[in-house]
C-alpha cells in the first residue's frame, strides 16, 4: 500500500540546527487537509521554529486499537507506517530525536496514544484532543509526557466514560473516564502528586510535574465543551483556549533527561 504525508518546514528554520518535530494525526473521517486548515499548526511551526508533519489514515481512520470504523477489521500497521513516517524525515530533515511529538484529534489522538504505547522508543510525548487509550495492556518502554485537552460535554468520546451518547458513535466500546486515564498516564510516568488544579473560567488544569526522566503529564478540562478542536471564535466553551498553542506550549517547556 501507498501511504502519503505532508510535510511544513518553516523557511526561517535554521537547517545546520536539530529541529523539534510534531507529527498531527488527523480525526476519524477527516483528512491532512482538514487537519492542516483547522490546526493552523504551519503557523505555529512557523513560529516555534519546529517541523510540522502530516501522516494520513487509511479511509479516514486510524487503527488505534478497539475503535473506529473499520479500521480495527481491517487491521492496517498503522504503527509500522507512523515509524517509517518518522524514519524517512529524520533522514530528509535535521531531527532531534529527543524532542519528537505525537498530537491528534479523536481516533487521531486514540492512534498517538497507541503509537506512544507501543514506540516510546520513537515519541517524546502526546497531544490528545478528545482521546482515549483504546489499546490492552499499554506498557510503554519509557516514560512518555501526555496532555490530554478534553471537554465535559463530549458526546462520542464522553468525559466520564461509559458508552458515547451520540448516535452515531453507538458502536463503540465503552471508555475509561478521562480523568482515570490521565491518572494512568502518571502511574505509568511514575509521577508525584499533582500540583494544585488551575481554573481560569471554563478551564481547569491539573498536572504532573517531576515525573520519571524529566516526564509531565496534565489533563485540560473545558466545562461544557464538546468533541472538537479548540480554536478562538468557537463559543464561550469550544473557544475557551487555542488547542495548537497549548499542546506547543506543554511540548516545548519539556526536557527529558533521557
Amino acid at each position: 500500500m501507498d501511504r502519503a504525508y505532508r510535510v511544513f518546514v518553516p523557511p526561517t528554520l535554521d537547517r545546520r540546527r536539530p529541529a523539534p518535530l510534531v507529527l498531527v494525526l488527523h480525526g476519524g473521517a477527516n483528512s491532512v487537509e482538514d487537519t492542516v486548515k483547522t490546526t493552523r499548526f504551519d503557523r505555529e511551526a512557523a513560529a516555534g521554529d519546529f517541523i510540522v508533519a502530516y501522516p494520513e489514515g487509511t479511509r479516514g481512520e486510524w487503527n488505534a486499537g478497539t475503535c473506529c470504523g473499520s479500521a480495527p477489521s481491517r487491521n492496517p500497521d498503522d504503527v509500522g507506517y507512523l515509524t517509517g513516517v518518522l524514519d524517512q524525515v529524520e533522514a530528509d530533515y535535521p531531527i532531534d530525536k529527543a524532542r519528537v511529538f505525537v498530537a491528534g484529534v479523536s481516533n487521531g489522538a486514540m492512534m498517538a496514544y497507541r503509537f506512544a504505547c507501543e514506540r516510546a522508543d520513537r515519541v517524546t510525548a502526546v497531544g490528545s484532543v478528545a482521546g482515549a487509550v483504546v489499546v490492552d495492556g499499554c506498557r510503554p518502554s519509557r516514560p512518555v509526557s501526555v496532555l490530554e485537552i478534553h471537554g465535559t460535554e463530549d458526546q462520542l468520546i464522553p468525559y466520564e466514560g461509559g458508552k458515547p451518547s451520540a448516535v452515531e458513535a453507538q458502536n463503540a466500546p465503552p471508555y475509561t473516564s478521562t480523568p482515570a486515564m490521565v491518572r494512568r498516564w502518571a502511574d505509568l510516568d511514575r509521577c508525584p502528586p499533582p500540583s494544585p488544579t488551575q481554573v481560569a473560567g471554563p478551564v481547569t488544569t491539573e498536572a504532573w510535574e517531576g515525573c520519571a526522566n524529566g516526564s509531565a503529564v496534565s489533563l485540560v478540562t473545558v466545562q461544557g465543551a464538546g468533541h472538537i478542536w479548540f480554536a478562538d471564535g468557537l463559543g464561550p466553551a469550544n473557544g475557551a483556549l487555542d488547542a495548537t498553542a497549548t499542546i506547543w506550549r506543554f511540548f516545548a517547556a519539556l526536557r527529558p533527561t533521557a
